[in-house]
C-alpha cells in the first residue's frame, strides 16, 4: 500500500471535536492520526495559534497525514510522532505539557486503509500475509504466534481477546494442525477455522471474525496499549480539559467505561451515616477526580452508519478533569 492511498473515513467526527470544546489557542492531542480527519478538525478549533500533538504507530499513515496536512506541519501547529498512543505521558512529559493540554482525543482500532490492504494482513476476506502489525518493525506476526505458542497460551488469547467460545478447540486444532501446514496467509487461517468451526444457525459474522480479532489484539498489546493510554492521557490534561475516546469493541468500551468511572468517582471511600455533609462540603473534603460528560456513549447517526458500516459499532466516551 502507498503512502499517497492511505484513506480513512473518520468516525464520529463531528461528534468528537465537539465534545473536546476547544477554542482558539489551546493545545490538543490526537493519539490516533490515522487518515488525519480528527486531526485536521482538531486544527481548525484550535486556530493558528494552538498547536496540536498528533501520533500513530503506522509508518504510513504518519508520511500520508504528514503529507496532506503538510501546511499545519511547516507552520509549526502541527506535530506528527510515529509511536504507540501508550506513550503519550512520556512524549507530552518530556514537552513539559503535562497538565496543560485542553483535548485529547484517540480513535482505536484498526483503520480502513489497514483493513482493506490485503498486505497488512489483517482482513480474512483478502489474500495476504497474516501478519497483523500495525507497526511491522516491531514485535511478532499473527503468523508467529500460531506458530509459537502453546495450546493454553492460544486459548487464552481466543477466549480472552475474542470472546471465542470455541477458543480451546481452535487452540488444540492450531497446535495439531501446524507442523504440516504452518499458517502463513490471512485466508490460509480463516478457511482453516471456517472448516474446523461449527455453530448451529446462521450468523452474520464471518467465523473467523473473532479469532482475527483475538490475534490483532495479541499482536499489538491493545488493551495493555489503552490501559496506558487512558491514565497517560488524563494527567496530561489541564483542569476542565476533555478526553475522548472511540472504541469498536465490547472489550475495548468496558475498560474506557471501568477507567472513566473510577476517575470520576469520589475517591473518599465509605463515607459515614453519621457524618452529614452538605454537598459543598463533600466536594471540598472528597473531591472528584473528574465528570462524565455524557452517562451513556455516543454513537453514529443513522446516516453516517450508512456511509460508513464500520461505523455501526462504534462507541465514543468523553470525560472532563476536574
Amino acid at each position: 500500500m502507498s503512502e499517497s492511498h492511505f484513506e480513512h473515513e473518520t468516525v464520529l467526527l463531528n461528534e468528537t471535536v465537539d465534545m473536546l470544546n476547544l477554542k482558539s489557542g489551546d493545545i490538543a492531542v490526537d493519539c490516533t492520526i490515522g487518515g488525519g480527519g480528527h486531526t485536521e478538525r482538531i486544527l481548525r478549533a484550535v486556530g493558528p495559534e494552538g498547536t496540536v500533538i498528533g501520533f500513530d504507530r503506522d509508518e504510513q499513515a504518519v508520511a500520508a497525514t504528514t503529507r496532506r496536512l503538510s501546511h499545519y506541519v511547516s507552520t509549526g501547529n502541527l506535530e506528527i510522532i510515529k509511536t504507540e498512543f501508550s506513550a503519550v505521558h512520556t512524549v507530552l512529559a518530556a514537552k513539559g505539557l503535562i497538565g496543560k493540554v485542553a483535548g485529547i482525543c484517540a480513535d482505536i482500532g484498526v483503520s480502513s486503509p489497514q483493513l482493506d490492504h490485503a498486505d497488512r494482513g489483517f482482513s480474512f476476506l483478502r489474500e495476504g500475509p497474516l501478519d497483523m502489525r500495525m507497526d511491522p518493525s516491531k514485535g511478532v506476526s499473527a503468523a508467529d504466534l500460531l506458530q509459537d505458542l502453546s495450546v493454553d497460551e492460544l486459548e487464552r488469547i481466543f477466549r480472552d481477546y475474542g470472546e471465542e467460545p470455541k477458543a480451546r478447540i481452535l487452540a488444540q486444532l492450531v497446535v495439531k494442525a501446524r507442523p504440516e501446514a504452518p499458517f502463513r496467509t490471512t485466508l490460509q487461517f480463516a478457511n482453516f477455522v471456517e472448516k474446523n468451526l461449527f455453530y448451529p444457525g446462521p450468523s452474520k459474522k464471518h467465523i473467523a471474525t473473532k479469532a482475527f480479532q483475538a490475534l490483532r489484539i495479541a499482536v499489538n498489546g491493545e488493551l495493555e496499549e489503552l490501559r496506558n493510554l487512558l491514565d497517560g492521557a488524563f494527567e496530561a490534561l489541564l483542569p476542565s480539559g476533555r478526553l475522548a475516546v472511540i472504541s469498536f469493541h465490547s472489550l475495548e468500551d468496558r475498560i474506557v467505561k471501568k477507567r472513566f468511572t473510577e476517575l470520576a468517582a469520589k475517591a473518599s471511600g465509605a463515607i459515614s451515616r453519621n457524618l452529614p455533609l452538605t454537598d459543598e462540603e463533600l466536594n471540598r473534603r472528597f473531591p472528584l477526580k473528574a465528570t462524565i460528560v455524557k452517562p451513556f456513549p455516543v454513537v453514529a447517526s443513522e446516516e453516517d452508519q450508512r456511509k460508513n458500516p464500520r461505523a455501526r459499532s462504534a462507541k465514543l466516551r468523553v470525560l472532563e478533569k476536574r
